[in-house]
């Protein structure tokens, strides 16, 4: 990881939301194995909703990262997050692409994919309007 390549975590327990961002060329293990770690400091942390936001991500996490991270969050969570949210922000074809794995490598979560963070945000807190719900392709869930 470059020296402005980093991972930020901000946490809001009032709204029970966790805000992850992948800022740089951050290697996909070491994204891994930051979220799991920061994850594991949440006290009930499958209470909680989480935005992903790759806007401003450069790298690239091979798939078998992704599993990675799905097995250590079943063993976190252990099925106690069902439909909780994730909505990640990104515009990148590569997680476009992947939208429909998302769901079957974390099934007890509700997932979409939004190009704008107050999409994401308002779908979150179920604030959406029905011409943001059909407007927002691909659909992860």
């Amino acid at each position: 990881m470059t020296p402005r390549s980093r991972l930020n975590f901000s946490q809001n327990d009032e709204q029970k939301r966790i805000t992850i961002r992948y800022i740089g060329d951050v290697d996909g293990q070491e994204i891994v194995n930051g979220i799991a770690r920061y994850l594991e400091s949440v006290g009930e942390v499958w209470l909680y909703d989480i935005i992903i936001d790759m806007r401003r991500f450069e790298g690239f996490v091979p798939f078998e990262e992704l599993g990675r991270l799905a097995r250590q969050w079943a063993t976190i969570a252990q099925g106690r997050d069902m439909g909780r949210k994730v909505a990640i922000i990104s515009q990148d074809p590569l997680v476009l692409a992947r939208a429909k794995a998302y769901p079957v490598t974390f099934p007890t979560r509700v997932i979409r994919i939004f190009a704008e963070m107050i999409d994401g945000e308002n779908w979150i807190e179920g604030n959406e309007t029905a011409s943001e719900a059909s407007a927002d392709t691909p659909r992860a869930s």
